[in-house]
């Protein structure tokens, strides 16, 4: 093809690039909305050189060459791009996009051939050396005018003079050659600048000594030429005239080019390449100067001139202004003089003035103390007149007022009111007059009514002394007090709260007139609720005995003990005089004959289709029930006692009082009216205020600070005293306790686990309050009893581990897999669906057991497995382990059933994911052991049936003819078919299904499940073997003698 071929095909691909990818920096919105119309994502970069070549991948080793374009485009912010092209049928496609800085080395090898360095060597080859000329050229060019470093450049372009070999380097900028014309004949291109033929490399300082700078101006001819210049170049390179025109001027004709020397055409290709840059960079800026009607060409010289004639003019004014003001600074100065002197003048005055009024200061200082002293002595009457008329008012008390405190009734609540009211007024004046004692009259007053005080206090102690005694002594004696459900309740000292806190203000007054009377009055106070809170607690404790004991009755009056339902070990509430922690005996199968060990599992056996929850008597309560009423009862008391003594002796500070009172929107309001009473309120203000006590006993109260804000701090006044008081109160109360729980847990260790809920239940109802005696008395009674419950659970793993399997004999299902669904029936009675940490022991003692149970098993499965293996010509081996396999069916069956029985009648939902785990654990054990089961007895009906075809499958998976076999040759299968006639696999059938009911005799409901197992087992066999038959033996014509249909009637007659 020729070079103009060549040149036409060029910019019919760079029309078509125009239209689909690179629209152009000035581009429209209508061309772009064009180009994607067709599916592409343009781009606005101007196409600047396009080659069409041949690609050949370095990285990928040989292959086929693949048509690609190479497109050198440049953005509106100058930047340079270089483009691979992909091109399918007509669509064009970005395939590699790389900057001038990504171009790492570029070797010339052909005329028609060149390599780029870019993230690995590629390869290219076109049939145009002239495009491949110029495209190289150009890209030298940008990137040494624009990149960062300069690529290597290796050998010089094709054609050269004095060319050299393969290999030679270099960093010089090669020049570019434009003269398409001189193309007729022999291409000859001048060597790269700076290249010495003679040292094979080229000089890098003399290339940089001959790199041109840009030029700064040129003239109007110079502008022409140039243009045309540039018209030229992007013609031959496939670009587009018509977008180098500038504004307002008509496109350039093409005129043919004039051979010029080497420096000439450089400075030609320089010029070009820069206009192609200005050119697309000022795209942006012509459209913006042309929407202000500005044109470069035409309104410059004007716009010049005008800017000329406005600086002239400003620097004219500047001069005269300067000039007139010159004029001026004469009579400005004589101005100012005058001024001055003015000011002079005025001074003098002034200094005139202060001499004046620094001699008259005195005076009026010694006018202005007097009159200050004439104040201070006037409002000194005034107050002194205000003081007297106060004594007078706070030193007189009516004689009917008096006679009030002497006679008025202490027996109804109007009483005491009248009584609080007058004491009041006495506390006021006998608090409020310190600084009349130098008076006559008051002194004798304050004596009066210090004596009226004292005389009342002693009536206060007297008669509430008397009151105490007498309301106390009426609760101890009270004999009809309420029981639950048999259990007599602590509750006389309610009746006591409720008829003695209306002398909560007396008690203040005595607190503060009279100390020691209060202080006697507390003793008296806990020594006869001592004795209350003795007689009905030891009630209490003798009410629940019967419930703690009922086991013990059972046992004695020659019933089943009843905690071994579900109990593993034996010596658990056994009798009632054995010594706990003393361990007995424990179950042992070895040496025991089948009825004995029927005798020892009947007490723990029982229906495994009945509700495994159904422990104990429901018309009786649980030792744990009866804890929980006894211990809410005396947490009740407890709680009610301390708030009572709290209130009734005031060691709850006023404004707790009325916090506790109030609802919490209206503390906030009410903090400034506490905040004037103090943290200690005396009489008058709890009369004054109608401050009462915060009652609602029942309930523990939260610690408050001075703020009304719930706190750590114990809000009462005194901790030590309220501590004393209460240990006092309660001596006994940690023993009856403690006898609570060594009782309820004689028997039967397990209900520690249900008190232990009681317990955490009590606990949190005392977080965060100010019970700290009853929190020291509950953690106590906590730790005693996690103790317990995990002695007596360690106690039962125990019992499991020693449990002596034997395998010699079948003996049934085991103990421990019947009591351990009845278990854990009965530690969930207990705990049920709580959130205290009993739940949590409750899950970690179920882990516990399961897993010991299952390893148990487990591992007598896998000891006989290996003794078998180990002595396979052994019969008695093989029979231990098949007695194994029935034992660990028997159990699994037993296992499964009590807990999926638990789980239908009596679990409660939140419990069912926990008990499907262990009900999963234990029928994968099962499906393995009856598998194991199935194998050993099918040995006998089937055995060599069945290694026959085992060992045809073996051949056939190594890809064996199994007739080339000795062992299974036809002969052989015709004596394995005889040897398995029809009557003798009947006879075999019917012996093996009454080895099976004699295997599980004693679980009579495991053996159809057992049974259909094996049936399923014997048919897929079957199905096995005639296909295996088919499959290897099929020219033998031989067969089994039996059918399907037949294997199945042979199973369903038992």
């Amino acid at each position: 093809m020729s070079s103009k071929a060549e040149t036409a095909k060029a910019k019919a691909i760079a029309d078509l690039l125009r239209q689909q990818v690179f629209i152009g920096v000035e581009a429209s919105n209508a061309q772009e909305n064009a180009a994607k119309s067709g599916g592409q994502q343009p781009r606005r970069e101007r196409l600047l050189n396009v080659i069409s070549v041949m690609e050949r991948d370095n990285a990928k080793g040989s292959g086929a060459a693949k048509p690609r374009l190479l497109c050198i485009t440049v953005k509106r912010n100058r930047k340079l791009r270089l483009h691979k092209v992909k091109m399918n049928n007509t669509i064009a496609e970005i395939s590699k996009t790389w900057s001038m800085d990504d171009v790492k080395a570029i070797e010339f090898k052909e005329p028609t051939r060149f390599s780029l360095l870019l993230n690995h060597k590629y390869d290219f080859s076109s049939s145009d050396a002239a495009l491949v000329e110029g495209f190289v050229q150009m890209l030298v060019g940008f990137c040494n005018k624009y990149g960062i470093k300069p690529p290597r450049y290796i050998n010089t372009v094709s054609g050269a003079p004095g060319a050299v070999s393969m290999g030679s380097t270099g960093t010089v900028r090669p020049k570019s050659v434009f003269n398409r014309a001189a193309q007729q004949g022999p291409q000859v291109v001048p060597p790269m600048p700076g290249y010495d033929p003679s040292r094979g490399q080229m000089d890098g300082s003399m290339a940089e000594s001959q790199v041109r700078p840009r030029t700064q101006g040129r003239g109007p001819g110079d502008q022409s030429a140039l243009m045309r210049r540039m018209t030229k170049y992007v013609a031959d390179h496939g670009g587009d005239v018509s977008a180098l025109v500038p504004m307002g001027m008509q496109p350039v004709e093409e005129v043919p080019a004039i051979p010029t020397d080497a420096n000439e055409l450089e400075e030609e290709a320089d010029d070009v390449e820069e206009m192609l840059l200005d050119e697309a960079f000022m795209l942006s800026a012509d459209e913006l100067v042309g929407n202000f009607g500005w044109r470069a060409n035409i309104d410059a010289a004007q716009l010049e001139s005008r800017l000329l004639g406005e600086l002239h003019k400003l620097e004219s004014e500047n001069v005269r202004d300067m000039l007139e003001a010159d004029k001026q600074v004469p009579k400005l100065i004589k101005e100012l003089d005058h001024a001055i002197s003015h000011l002079e003048q005025m001074e003098e005055m002034l200094k005139f003035y202060s001499l004046e009024l620094e001699s008259m200061d005195d005076d009026v200082r010694k006018i202005q103390t007097e009159n200050e002293s004439l104040k201070v002595e006037e409002a000194n009457q005034q107050r002194l007149l205000v003081e007297l008329e106060k004594i007078l008012k706070t030193i007189t008390l009516s004689e009917d007022e008096l006679q009030v405190l002497r006679n008025e009734s202490l027996e109804t609540t109007d009483g005491i009111e009248r009584v609080e009211r007058v004491a009041a007024s006495l506390k006021r004046m006998l608090g409020t007059t310190p600084g009349v004692g130098g008076l006559e009259a008051a002194h004798e007053k304050m004596k009066k009514y210090e004596f009226y005080s004292a005389n009342f206090s002693t009536r206060v102690y007297d008669y509430l002394k008397v009151m105490f005694q007498f309301k106390i002594d009426g609760g101890i004696n009270d004999k009809g007090r309420p029981a639950h459900r048999g259990i007599r309740l602590i509750s006389g000292p309610e009746q006591v709260h409720r008829m003695m806190i209306k002398y909560a203000g007396l008690t203040l007054w005595l607190k503060e007139a009279k100390p020691s009377a209060d202080k006697e009055l507390q003793a008296l106070y806990i020594q006869c609720m001592n004795m209350l809170y003795a007689n009905q607690t030891k009630e209490l404790v003798d009410s629940c005995r019967p419930f703690f004991f009922r086991y013990r009755h059972d046992v004695s009056s020659g019933g089943a003990n009843p905690i071994a339902e579900f109990s593993f070990s034996t010596n658990v509430g056994a009798s009632a005089g054995g010594i706990p922690g003393v361990p007995g005996r424990r179950i042992s199968l070895d040496g025991l004959s089948g009825a004995a060990h029927h005798v020892i599992a009947s007490a723990v056996k029982g229906d495994s289709t009945g509700s495994a929850g159904a422990v104990a008597p429901s018309n009786e309560m649980q030792p744990a029930e009866a804890f929980a009423i006894a211990l809410d009862n005396v947490v009740a008391n407890v709680i009610a006692e301390q708030n009572f003594i709290s209130d009734l002796f005031h060691y709850v500070p006023p404004a707790h009082t009325r916090a506790a009172r109030r609802q919490p929107q209206e503390r906030k309001a009410a903090r400034d009216e506490d905040s004037k009473l103090g943290e200690n309120a005396t009489f008058y203000n709890w009369v004054t205020h109608r401050l009462r006590p915060i009652e609602h006993w029942d309930m523990p109260r939260p610690k408050l600070d001075s703020k009304d804000v719930v706190t750590q701090t114990v809000h009462f006044g005194s901790v030590k005293e309220v501590k004393s008081m209460l240990d006092l109160l309660y001596g006994s109360l940690v023993t009856q306790v403690d006898s609570l729980v060594d009782m309820g847990t004689r028997f039967d260790p397990s209900q520690a686990i249900g008190m232990l809920v009681s317990v955490s239940k009590a606990l949190d109802q005392c977080k965060g309050s100010d019970q700290g005696f009853l929190i020291n008395v509950l953690e106590r009674c906590n730790d005693k009893l996690e103790t317990t419950f995990q002695s007596y659970i360690s106690e039962q793993a125990r019992a499991i581990e020693a449990t002596k399997l034997v395998t010699k004999r079948r003996v049934g299902a085991l103990p421990f897999a019947r009591i351990f669904p009845k278990f854990i029936a009965h530690i969930e009675n207990l705990v049920g669906d709580t959130g205290y940490t009993a739940r949590a022991i409750a899950d970690s003692t179920y882990s516990r057991i399961s897993r010991l149970i299952f390893d148990t098993l487990e591992s007598l499965l896998r000891e006989a497995e290996r003794n078998a293996s180990n002595n396979a010509d052994d019969k008695d081996a093989q029979k231990e382990q098949l007695n194994t396999h029935v034992l660990l069916l028997e159990n699994m069956f037993v296992l499964v059933a009590g807990l999926q029985s638990y789980r239908t009648h009596s679990c409660r939902p939140y419990f069912v994911p926990m008990l499907d785990t262990y009900l999963d654990h234990a029928q994968i054990v099962q499906r393995k052991v009856m598998r194991a089961y199935i194998k050993d007895v099918l040995r006998r009906p089937m055995g060599r049936l069945t290694d026959f075809f085992d060992a045809v499958e073996r051949c056939l998976a190594a890809n064996k003819d199994p007739m080339s076999t000795p062992s299974l040759a036809k002969g052989q299968l015709k004596k394995v078919i005889q040897a398995h006639s029809n009557s003798s696999m009947r006879e075999n059938l019917k012996q093996l299904a009454k080895r099976v009911d004699k295997h599980f005799i004693d679980e009579p409901k495991l053996r159809p499940i057992v049974w259909q197992a094996i049936t399923n087992d014997v048919l897929s066999n079957y199905q096995r073997f005639v296909t295996l038959l088919a499959r290897s033996y099929k020219s033998t014509n031989l067969s089994l003698e039996f059918t399907q249909s037949e294997l199945k009637g042979w199973l369903s007659e038992r």
